[in-house]
């Protein structure tokens, strides 16, 4: 398998990389409706099934390169970005509203970043009509609705973090089953590569 929201500008989106050599791992679960299996992080919160992986630019280019329009938006970004795989799958009744404008990641201070947007994807690639089209097709920008028994999966994609952070925090503060609210929070050590198993 492959709340407030903080509002980037072009500028702050690329300010800072993350330390170099470094990958993200999901960290042991507290609770019983979380569960780990390998680098993905899975949700079951009531009639809900989450599942949230950081990719690395290597699965980033596979995740496009699978889509109709194989084109992979951010092939020369590298460690400018943080990004996970999203997929949520609705075993209710009523239908699953998920707002990536919700999503927030913060760090061991505290430090919050919000998703890209639609604004980021259009000052990012507005001249360049495939890389757009691409992102905004491949990337959770918009309210993501998903209907009874179905799925829908997708790219959140979050500013590089911060050299010094231990640890990260992906906060989903819009998530509902039809009126009901399902905040969730999955949680990621930082590890250098030369201590992963």
């Amino acid at each position: 398998m492959i709340g407030v929201a903080v509002v980037l500008s072009g500028c702050a989106y690329f300010a800072s990389a993350p330390p170099e050599n470094v990958s993200l791992r999901p960290a042991p679960s507290r609770l019983p409706t979380y569960t780990v299996s390998g680098q993905t992080i899975f949700a079951t919160p009531g009639p809900i099934n989450v599942a949230v992986q950081p990719l690395v630019p290597e699965e980033v280019h596979r995740y496009f390169r699978s889509r109709p329009s194989r084109v992979n938006p951010f092939q020369e970004m590298g460690d400018k970005i943080t990004p996970f795989f999203v997929r949520i799958e609705n075993r209710s009744k009523d239908q699953v509203a998920f707002d990536p404008g919700g999503a927030i990641l913060k760090d061991n201070e505290d430090r919050p970043f919000g998703a890209l947007g639609v604004t980021d994807l259009y000052d990012m690639f507005g001249d360049r009509q495939a890389l757009l089209q691409a992102a905004l097709k491949g990337v959770f920008v918009s309210y993501v609705i998903v209907l009874p028994q179905k799925s829908r999966e997708g790219l959140l994609v979050f500013p590089a973090f911060p050299k010094d952070a231990e640890a990260l925090f992906l906060q989903f503060t819009s998530l509902y089953a039809g009126p009901t609210p399902y905040p969730l929070i999955f949680e990621f050590t930082v590890v250098p590569e030369e201590s992963k198993e």
